[in-house]
């Protein structure tokens, strides 16, 4: 049992090594250290009826530093949650403790080297079975930030993550990472792949990018599919359809509808969310949305079949015709139903006399609300609303949500008026330097980003034998702008570090 602790607690302060290299080496010969403790050992710490308690609490939070030492850490966290039954007076309570002082604290450079055990930590806690769903998505979300703080790589951490925010219906400890915009995917382990995305330095090297170290070869994630990242841009949606933020959930439905696919053929999901992003697009801007130009023209053609009845009612929502809209919502009443998406066609009919009081800004800087009164209809009730008051009390609850820009003028000899805004304040010298520094650090953020792209497109075999092909074809025939090589790659290439669209 003592040579367990001794070997256990033998990794040397992170900056005890002048090197890159020889941290590598430290970090490799403490890992095989402790593969060779014996199981006598082992059970020693597991089983010591008079010392169990007490030496595993000393490992855990006196002699171990998980800052210092997340791996040995790591190590007697996986072999307590891994046991038939705990320790004598050691409960599940104490281990969810230190569970959550290990999370909070690692050091995410060692967890490199220990990616899969570290990744089944995760994926046991994203099941629900050790902590409950607040706190578990709390760690999940800090977990996933202290590896890569970007959070710009996904992993199945990130699905996980998701998932249970929406099963549990707790959103807002999610929302630091579902608002990461995903930039890349990091490289599956097949044999050939690994080999050509090999990065020559140590995991422990500064200057490695996430990239290099985010991968199924490291264990920081597992495999996954293209459906994998369809799954969670959809509960992406999902979560910000709830908190009615319209433009996320638009662009979330939108990275599914637009997600490149194979054989020209649309998912299940993908059609479903391409009714979703039709309604969320009204209720966005009050347009009807139209689909980015690099959507595959197969795609299109079936999403515009699949969703006929969304798309009617689109256009009856941008024409004066409340009472046809009100009808036509009826009439497909079981569509709606069918398809899970009657709530969001109540949002719809809500906001339709919402966004035609706004529209009237095109035609009117001020306009009575008298006049508001009989030139808008709710689709509700397809008729106009009965009184002056009605019209004053929708228009408070717009402009108190940020919906509308204006001020209501209420008069009772000269009468009511709103008066719309749109004018953008002059900005200080203070905000305006603000502003631009803000716009700095994005623009510098995305070059970074294009750079690590384009270097990891450039080294893939498949990018090379397309650039000779093309240069072939265009000493004969000349360029093409119109054929690019993100139009020709499958949809499984997508999963190996390629930036995402959208």
């Amino acid at each position: 049992m003592d040579h367990a602790l001794a070997i256990l607690n033998s990794l040397a302060d992170p900056g005890a090594s002048e090197t890159a290299k020889n941290r590598d080496a430290e970090i490799k010969g403490y890992i095989a250290g402790t593969a060779s403790i014996p199981q006598a050992s082992k059970a020693a710490l597991l089983d010591d009826p008079r010392r169990a308690f007490e030496l595993t609490a000393a490992i855990a939070l006196q002699v171990i530093d998980p800052s210092q030492n997340s791996i040995g850490y790591l190590y007697v966290l996986e072999m307590l949650m891994g046991t038939g039954s705990l320790p004598r007076n050691f409960g599940k309570r104490a281990v969810m403790d230190k569970i959550v002082l290990f999370l909070t604290r690692f050091d995410p450079v060692q967890i490199r080297y220990v990616g899969g055990p570290f990744r089944q930590l995760l994926d046991t806690i994203s099941s629900g079975t050790w902590l409950p769903p607040a706190v578990a998505i709390e760690l999940l979300s800090t977990a996933i930030l202290r590896i890569e703080p970007t959070g710009t790589i996904f992993t199945s951490t990130h699905l996980n993550l998701a998932r249970l925010a929406v099963e549990s219906n707790v959103l807002e400890p999610a929302l630091e990472v579902l608002d990461k915009e995903i930039t890349c995917y990091p490289i599956m382990s097949s044999a050939r792949e690994a080999r050509d995305a090999r990065d020559s330095r140590p995991l422990c090297d500064p200057g490695l990018t996430p990239v290099g170290y985010v991968s199924s070869a490291t264990g920081l994630t597992s495999s996954f599919k293209s459906g994998h990242v369809l799954e969670y841009n959809y509960f992406r949606s999902l979560v910000y359809l709830s908190r009615r933020e319209w433009s996320k959930a638009f662009a979330a439905l939108e990275q599914v509808v637009t997600h490149p696919n194979k054989d020209r053929g649309v998912s299940k999901v993908m059609t479903d969310c391409h009714k979703r992003w039709v309604l969320v697009g009204l209720l966005k801007s009050g347009k009807i949305p139209v689909l980015p130009g690099y959507t595959s023209a197969q795609s299109t053609a079936t999403y515009n079949s699949l969703s006929a009845e969304y798309k009617a009612l689109a256009a009856l929502f941008v024409s004066p015709q409340a009472k046809e809209l009100k009808e036509w919502a009826e009439q497909n009443e079981e569509i709606w139903q069918e398809d899970a998406t009657a709530s969001l066609i109540t949002e719809v009919l809500s906001a339709y006399q919402k966004w035609h009081i706004i529209n009237l800004r095109k035609m009117f800087t001020e306009v009575s609300i008298g006049q508001v009164r009989r030139l808008t209809c709710s689709a509700q009730t397809g008729e106009p609303l009965e009184t002056d008051e009605d019209v004053v009390s929708l228009i408070q609850g717009m402009l108190a949500s940020g919906m509308l820009d204006g001020t209501l003028e209420i008069d009772g000899a000269a009468g009511s008026f709103l008066k719309f805004g749109g004018v953008a304040p002059v900005l200080t010298e203070e905000n305006f330097a603000r502003e631009i520094a803000t716009s700095h650090a994005r623009i510098t953020a995305l070059t970074t980003q294009y750079k690590d792209v384009n270097d990891r497109l450039s080294e893939k075999r498949e990018y090379v034998k397309y650039m000779v092909v093309e240069q072939r074809r265009a000493d004969k025939e000349g360029p093409d702008a119109g054929v690019g090589f993100d139009s020709q790659i499958e949809d499984e290439d997508l999963m190996t570090g390629i930036m995402a669209h959208g």
